[in-house]
């Protein structure tokens, strides 16, 4: 009896072990392998790529646009002041082929505004996909801790119904020899039975949990997980909550959306002031505007354009401003959020870590209740109900710790999630060689001095 309590404890404990190295590298490799290759993750990595890409072809704003252009058709003027007597009024093929190219000069700052918005566009979405990053490491790590807790729990359940079968056995020998009575062998093989029913459960529930990590991991077959350790924890609620602020990648995402929609509404106000060009260009053609001959033509000019008046202005600063504030709303609400992730995690944690204390305790007194009722029912001063009831109970108390220890695992990990650093914490460069860059323009940078920034991201 000893011996199989001992052997509950070495499967239970292992939960709350300090990390080896075998241990720790074997929800290494699964998070690691969730991050390579899970198509949510990829999903986002592609977004982050795409809005590169969208940054750095603003660049080409900044270049003159060059056209060609031609024409070639039949053309009637009727001109008898500016056209000769040979010329007017009739129908001659017109046709003229040049080239212009137009730079902007002055656009009310609408170009760097707009870099300046897909700068922050791009910030927001590599955030969001570091904080999905986070998820899909705490979603292994909790897959991981399934299927190890459902694996402890069908060892439990298994030396539980060789305990029942050796009590059935010794019964079954007692009531071959008229010491115990029919009833008592029908009633520990019924109680035997209930325990395969148990098995087959926990059985089906250790399925289910692989074909979870399955979905994240991506491995066709799921092997014999081990156990990881706790991970260093902050040392007080407080610490976790301001870490968790300052840190958490949710946060700096609704930031990042607070500067998009700055960037929004100063990019809306370039509408307001003139816009000036210059434009040149050079053409040839023949048997133009109804004259007969050939002609050549180039031009230099500068160009401005003011739209002084436009109906809806005032809505649609209105309309930018209130976006603007919903941006900073959300962001306080984001702020909120992680902070009761933080404190739930923390609180999780601690009422685990107590409970664990408790069935540990509750196992060992189990233990030794169980070991006294077999030594009471050997010396028949203890029925056989009694004895059942209480390997019910050690069994109980062995999953409560499993459930607990569990638990207060992953509430640890749950913890550098809120701080956004569990990938950080596996050794997993989240952020792919790019991402831990943050674009973050402002109005005091040069605008293609971001975009330049944004240059190693889209590498590979």
């Amino acid at each position: 009896m000893k011996r199989a309590f001992v052997t509950a404890l070495i499967l239970s404990s292992a939960l709350v072990e300090s990390v080896s190295t075998a241990t720790a590298h074997e929800l290494r490799t699964s998070v690691q392998i969730a991050l390579s290759s899970n198509p949510t993750i990829k999903a986002h990595d592609a977004a982050v790529r795409t809005a590169a890409y969208e940054l750095l072809e603003m660049r080409g704003t900044y270049l003159p646009t060059v056209s060609l252009f031609g024409s070639l058709g039949p053309e009637y003027v009727d001109d008898p002041n500016g056209l000769s007597v040979l010329d007017n009024a009739r129908t001659k093929t017109s046709r003229e082929f040049g080239v212009v190219a137009n730079l902007p000069l002055f656009d009310g700052y609408k170009r760097a505004n707009t870099i300046f918005t897909r700068a922050a566009q791009l910030d927001r979405t590599m955030f969001e996909y570091l904080d999905a990053s986070e998820t899909m490491a705490l979603l292994v790590v909790q897959a991981h801790m399934d299927v190890v807790r459902n694996q402890n729990i069908l060892a439990t359940a298994n030396d539980h119904l060789a305990r029942h079968l050796d009590i059935a056995r010794r019964v079954g020998e007692q009531v071959a020899g008229g010491k115990l009575p029919l009833s008592d062998q029908l009633q520990v093989e019924s109680r035997v039975e209930t325990v395969r029913i148990t098995i087959s459960q926990i059985s089906n529930e250790l399925e289910i949990s692989r074909s979870r990590y399955r979905e994240l991991v991506g491995t066709p077959d799921v092997p014999s997980l081990n156990a990881p350790g706790l991970p260093t924890l902050p040392p007080s609620l407080n610490a976790l909550v301001d870490s968790s602020i300052q840190n958490n990648f949710r946060v700096k995402q609704a930031q990042a959306n607070v500067d998009v929609r700055r960037f929004e509404k100063l990019t809306n106000e370039a509408e307001y002031l003139p816009q000036v060009g210059l434009s040149a260009g050079a053409s040839v053609g023949a048997d133009l505007d109804g004259a007969s001959g050939s002609e050549n033509r180039s031009f230099v000019s500068v160009d401005l354009n003011w739209k002084l008046f436009n109906g809806g202005r005032r809505e649609r600063r209105a309309a930018l401003l209130e976006r603007q504030n919903e941006a900073l709303y959300l962001r306080m609400a984001t702020l909120r959020e992680v902070q009761q992730i933080a404190e739930n995690a923390w609180s999780s944690y601690r009422s685990s870590q107590r409970i664990a204390t408790i069935a540990t305790k509750q196992v060992e007194l189990n233990n030794d209740l169980v070991d006294q009722y077999t030594l009471e029912f050997q010396l028949d001063t203890r029925s056989l109900l009694d004895l059942l009831i209480g390997e019910t109970e050690l069994f109980r108390s062995r999953i409560e710790m499993i459930d607990a220890q569990a638990g207060a695992t992953f509430n640890a990990y749950r913890m550098l999630a809120a701080q956004s650093k569990l990938a950080q914490y596996f050794g997993i460069d989240s952020t792919g060689e790019a991402l831990l860059l943050a674009v973050q323009a402002n109005e005091t940078q040069r605008p293609l001095d971001v975009v330049d920034r944004a240059i190693p991201i889209v590498k590979r």
